[in-house]
């Protein structure tokens, strides 16, 4: 019997796969009875079906670290609240290496596991063996085992979810179709199916591989696509277990499990194919597409090397699934741009079974109560500008990110494919001058100049890059001469209005009302942690001028839109398009910029953290005094259309202005000990933690958003703090590195690099205080470690350079 459609609900969950029952389960936990979950044929009929459902912690951040830890501990207990067996087996995975490239990899893998405070460890030849006796291990160099990694079954996790949420009273209703959201005054009202109309205030999109059409349902995005993806199961095998360890040959491109007494065999192979979803039958379940053994056979005879006993072993079926990924391999999880109450749990990058349980909890707290329980701002769907969701673009990226899944993860590596989607009015001038550029949120970005073409980039290593030698002839000229850095990427926001500056003050933590200058503020959660941070420019009375990263630009625009009530009058409108930015800066960078213009640049005229409306050549540009570079300098807002005459000014009177590229302004920056949101603070830490309590306006009316966990942190203390540290040159650390004290582990690196001007590696890193002091800090002795390796670090509590801020100031 058909089970009746309601009239309304609190939240209705879009999907019934894994992560959809999730978001349902975690809903009803945390009290939600009201809550409908549609699915348009039966549970688990979508990906959740043929997922391979491997269950292992280990992932890129520390956030998604937690969420697939958090799974695998979810679907342990559920068989005890249910009864369910679940098949979550701690069979624990191998991870092998055949290469030393791969054995080399591996070591920094192990490191950062060690950061994210996992259970691994480094086996070699022999221990390989002993775990997979059918596996030839003449040519494995090592591997890495984490013995609480294992598989589950995936059916069975979904009818424990949807048993202990219908019980709850959850409503769960299949066979009915999504056929419309229905979107008033910018929330969502609800939504319309094949049977009729679902009223609701909340509306969840887990949708996988369908995300982007019920996204595009509502006015909004999913930037996500789907690829071919291949596994093999074979008939039962002697000597197969349940216990079998996973392995996983990233140099042949394979994974492989136990599966009823045989083996799936799956690939992430080198040359995945996109799959339009026009190819895909959208009214079926249980989806499957053609056989290609052409396509898979290279990956088959990886196996075989592997794993001899495939070549006499019966085939079951050679599976060919859809599945969807993004174009950074991450989640799309969080509340959508455009449209409060729409909210996104989708786009798992075959991961959904691992990721499902934790994915599902954490959408779950952050729809209740505003915030997410870990950092997932690399999850966060405001993170993709719409320029970069187009299905052209999809369609090329996409499988570039399925193919290195199992390839060595490279520091350095730059996608190649969907390139030159955003490019600076100035971008082919920099070309000519050599400039190798890198993909940021979309944007060509110039990352070092190379104009002899002396670089490979292509040749890529975890020591001294080959880009190195560029890079410090760039700094160097940051510190003694002067250089552009083209930071038309930022982030440009106008808020206008006659509440504009009540909106502002509401949101900022610094004092942002004053006229004349750029106020550094950081926009805060209720926790106190940290939004956004940016600049804030009062143009006119009710004109204000917002410049925030180039990863920040969607999120900060659609955070204060969201934050706007309906009886204040305020817009919020994202502007980068329409200005550019040059950074002018470095001890000579006065002279150059009067080389072109007459404006009275002293320090009395135009002090640190001055904006004035300057002549610059022919045009007329804001000019703001600061340098991320931490240096005499000067920001230029330009109208676009005027960059290419100012760059053409500039580079004729003065002919020392040198081009400086992203990896030189990140060296700078670290030896100024200048945080960078994103990699050194996000929404799990305060400025207080930060080192950035200088930013934070205390007595101001009205007061801050997270302004009173901030009062309760000044009056308690802070357990962990901020710190600048230099270590070895030969370390070449990147971030995420763990770090020792007194030989146990006390924080992680955050950013890092190699500093030429110091001598040393530099970096900024998170360090729990434990109670105890800074001086106590002081004597203590700490280590970092890359690669395997323990480096001794020295902590700083101001900057390496120039810590009083005198050549900044001029």
């Amino acid at each position: 019997m058909e089970q009746p459609l309601p009239q309304s609900a609190q939240a209705v969950v879009i999907g019934g796969g894994i992560v959809g029952l999730s978001v349902l389960y975690h809903l009803t936990k945390m009290g939600w009875k009201d809550v409908v979950l549609l699915e348009k044929h039966e549970l688990t009929s979508g990906t959740t079906w043929h997922s391979a459902a491997l269950v292992s912690p280990m992932r890129g951040t520390r956030g998604q670290t937690t969420l697939a830890r958090y799974s695998g501990n979810l679907y342990e207990s559920l068989r005890d609240e249910t009864g369910i067996e679940t098949g979550m087996r701690r069979c624990g995975h191998l991870n092998i290496a055949s290469s030393e490239a791969r054995l080399e990899e591996l070591r920094h893998n192990l490191t950062l596991m060690r950061s994210f405070e996992l259970e691994a460890e480094m086996v070699d030849q022999a221990e390989v063996a002993r775990r997979w006796p059918m596996m030839e291990t003449d040519d494995v160099l090592g591997a890495i085992w984490t013995p609480s990694s294992g598989r589950a079954d995936p059916s069975n996790i979904c009818q424990a979810f949807a048993r202990v949420a219908k019980a709850a009273g959850a409503r769960i209703v299949e066979h009915t179709r999504l056929t419309g959201v229905h979107r008033q005054n910018g929330h969502v009202a609800g939504v319309e199916t094949d049977r009729g109309k679902i009223e609701a205030g909340i509306v969840i999109n887990c949708t996988g591989l369908w995300g982007r059409d019920i996204g595009a349902m509502a006015g909004e995005r999913a930037p996500l696509f789907a690829c071919e993806h291949f596994y093999l199961l074979t008939e039962t095998m002697e000597g197969i277990t349940p216990d079998l360890p996973v392995f996983r040959d990233g140099d042949a491109h394979l994974y492989v499990r136990e599966e009823v007494g045989g083996l799936l065999v799956g690939c992430f192979e080198p040359n995945p194919r996109a799959l339009p979803m026009e190819k895909l039958p959208h009214d079926s379940a249980y989806i499957l597409l053609d056989e290609d053994w052409d396509h898979f056979s290279p990956m088959l005879e990886g196996a075989m090397h592997r794993i001899p006993a495939l070549e006499t072993t019966g085939v079951r079926m050679l599976l060919n699934g859809p599945e969807s990924f993004t174009q950074d391999n991450s989640p799309l999880m969080g509340e959508a741009p455009g449209l409060r109450g729409f909210w996104y749990c989708c786009g798992m990058n075959s991961a959904g079974v691992v990721l499902g349980g934790g994915a599902g909890w954490a959408t779950a707290e952050w729809i209740v109560n505003g915030a997410p329980p870990v950092d997932l701002a690399s999850c966060d769907v405001k993170r993709f500008p719409a320029a970069l969701d187009t299905a052209a673009a999809l369609s090329e990226r996409i499988p570039e990110v399925l193919a290195h899944h199992f390839t060595i993860r490279w520091p350095g590596r730059e996608m190649e494919t969907a390139r030159g989607a955003r490019r600076s009015a100035l971008h082919d001038r920099l070309a000519a001058r050599g400039a190798a550029f890198g993909a940021r949120s979309g944007w060509e970005k110039p990352l070092y100049f190379d104009a002899a073409a002396e670089v490979d980039p292509k040749v890529l290593g975890f020591g001294r890059p080959v880009w190195q030698d560029a890079v410090e002839r760039e700094n160097a000229a940051v510190r003694d001469g002067v250089v552009l850095f083209d930071q038309s990427s930022f982030g440009k926001i106008r808020v206008q209005g006659g509440d504009a500056e009540k909106v502002l003050q509401r949101l900022c933590a610094a004092d942002i009302a004053k006229p004349g200058c750029a106020h550094y503020t950081a926009m805060l959660n209720d926790q106190g942690g940290f939004v956004s941070d940016l600049t804030v420019t009062r143009l006119a009375e009710d004109d204000f001028l917002v410049i925030t990263g180039t990863a920040q630009a969607a999120q900060d625009t659609a955070y204060i839109a969201h934050n706007i009530s309906t009886t204040e009058h305020a817009t919020v409108t994202e502007v980068t398009s329409g200005l550019g930015t040059l950074l002018i800066t470095g001890p000579q960078s006065r002279a150059a910029i009067a080389a072109i213009s007459s404006a009275d640049l002293s320090n009395q005229a135009f002090p640190f953290a001055a904006v004035r409306e300057i002549e610059v050549g022919y045009a007329r540009v804001l000019a703001v005094r600061l340098s991320f570079a931490g240096e005499l300098g000067w920001e230029l807002h330009v109208p676009t259309e005027m960059m290419t005459g100012i760059w053409d000014t500039l580079a004729t009177a003065v002919p020392g202005l040198v081009p400086a590229g992203a990896n030189a302004l990140n060296c700078a920056r670290l030896e100024k000990g200048f945080r960078s949101w994103g990699h050194d603070i996000g929404p799990r830490e305060t400025p207080l933690e930060a080192g950035l309590g200088f930013a934070v306006s205390w007595s101001k009316e009205p007061t801050f958003r997270g302004h009173e966990a901030l009062l309760r942190q000044r009056d308690a203390g802070i357990d962990k703090r901020l710190l600048s540290m230099t270590l070895d040159t030969n370390a070449w650390p990147t971030g995420h590195h763990p770090v020792y004290r007194d030989g146990k582990l006390a924080g992680e690196l955050a950013s890092a690099t190699c500093s030429a001007l110091l001598g040393s590696s530099v970096a900024l890193g998170w360090i729990e205080r434990g109670g105890v002091s800074d001086d106590d800090l002081k004597s203590d002795r700490f280590e970092v470690e890359v690669g395997g390796k323990r480096y001794d670090a020295d902590i700083h509590f101001e900057a390496p350079f120039d810590p009083r801020g005198k050549r900044m100031r001029g």
